[in-house]
């Protein structure tokens, strides 16, 4: 391929053999030709590699960045962006897919209005139940939003990394590049990078397929990696800070953070392990403060309604009294 693509599509692979026709397949069926498809094989011990191999001897848009040592999702994201040819990069996990239009839809939407990000909506797919339910999670109003208001919309909403096409300058000008060796990488750098964007635009079609029903340390159960979360938010905070994207919206970039960092970490605490992890939530508890003083008082944490208020308070305090009663109810209820 001698014509550089306008999009780079950005694949990190963990044994995920079983997937890549269809992940694969549908980046290389796609009906905009002006792409690659940079697969970093992270240290595979499946087939996977050979089954990628075999996709780049029959097509010369797949290229391949072999890893010997495994640096998770983050950091084969990272090596891929730094050798991705494309003007625009999108991401997609080995497990999922894109639809057939999703590159030419989002080329499109950019061109017609010259932004540098294109937002669009997912397709939740569980194969094992035979489902598949569109998800629109910005909402369908947002398509008509244009700068400040399309972002609060995105930081009130929060939506995957993989959810829109971006110029890949807004991610390596501002040194955007996810964390490595960790989970919830994309908690760190998504939002700054959406936020970065100078005219960012949302169109309303589902793009992605985003398959729920396997494995995944965020709906696992006493995987101690889910505390990762901590570090990206407090990663993110800082991003949003160093690039001034903060003040505009303190108070809602500190909402996200208090459910990120606060809420979200202290009801897995109680619900994702058989023993609550004390020393962890005392830590969440102690610490949050740092981050969001007197977050009480923030006005959308005060706007929420007040059985959530007590329900959020209630688990923070008494965990063990709520984790006891949980397990109560699904004796009774089981």
């Amino acid at each position: 391929m001698t014509d550089a693509p306008l999009v780079s599509v950005i694949m990190p692979v963990y044994n995920a053999e079983e997937y890549l026709k269809e992940s694969v397949g549908s980046v290389l069926g796609q009906t905009y030709p002006g792409i690659e498809l940079i697969c970093f094989n992270d240290a595979s011990t499946d087939g996977s590699l050979s089954l990628l191999r075999t996709f780049a001897e029959t097509d010369s848009r797949v290229r391949i960045i072999d890893s010997a040592v495994n640096v998770r999702q983050g950091g084969g994201r990272n090596r891929a962006l730094m050798e991705a040819r494309g003007c625009f990069v999108m991401f997609l996990d080995a497990d999922d897919a894109l639809a057939p239009d999703a590159v030419r839809m989002c080329v499109e939407a950019a061109s017609g209005d010259r932004a540098d990000m294109v937002v669009f909506d997912y397709m939740r797919n569980s194969p094992s139940a035979g489902r598949r339910e569109p998800v629109c999670q910005l909402g369908e109003d947002a398509a008509a939003l244009r700068g400040d208001a399309l972002r609060r919309r995105l930081i009130g909403r929060t939506t995957p990394v993989w959810s829109a096409m971006y110029d890949k300058l807004l991610i390596t000008d501002n040194n955007l590049f996810f964390p490595e060796h960790v989970f919830y990488e994309d908690n760190a750098v998504a939002l700054a990078i959406q936020l970065s964007a100078s005219n960012p635009v949302k169109i309303n079609a589902p793009l992605y397929v985003y398959r729920f029903d396997n494995a995944s340390v965020t709906r696992s159960v006493n995987n101690y990696r889910f505390f990762d979360r901590l570090s990206s938010a407090v990663t993110l905070l800082g991003n949003l800070h160093r690039l001034g994207l903060y003040s505009p919206f303190a108070d809602e970039i500190d909402f996200l953070f208090l459910n990120q960092y606060y809420v979200h970490t202290i009801f897995g605490c109680i619900y994702r392990f058989d023993r609550v992890p004390m020393t962890r939530l005392r830590y969440v508890r102690s610490t949050v403060g740092r981050y969001v003083a007197h977050h009480r008082r923030n006005p959308f944490y005060r706007s929420q309604s007040f059985g959530m208020k007590v329900k959020i308070e209630s688990h923070a305090r008494f965990p063990r009294a709520i984790k006891m009663l949980s397990l109560l109810k699904r004796r009774v209820i089981g």
